[in-house]
């Protein structure tokens, strides 16, 4: 899931137009950033958490490269054998 401060109707835009396989949630109070350290001046900071099945954070990615996160996470939760 994909958090940001911009509108529900915004986020379904961005979603469709990259066919983007993961719903988003709309934090325009900034509510869940500030819960989660995000909260930044303007936007949120770029923070990537895995959470597991029972809510608890497995790992926070703080600093990423736009080019390879994705890569990363899936290395990450999907080791090779």
């Amino acid at each position: 899931m994909g958090i940001s401060y911009d509108s529900s109707k915004t986020l379904k835009k961005f979603k469709n137009k990259y066919a983007l396989p993961f719903d988003f949630l709309s934090d325009s109070k900034k509510e869940v950033a500030v819960q989660y350290g995000a909260a930044g001046t303007g936007w949120p900071r770029r923070i990537t958490f895995i959470i597991d099945k029972n809510s608890r954070i497995e790992k926070i990615y703080k600093k990423m490269n736009v080019n390879t996160h994705a890569e990363q996470i899936l290395d990450d939760l999907f080791p090779k054998k």
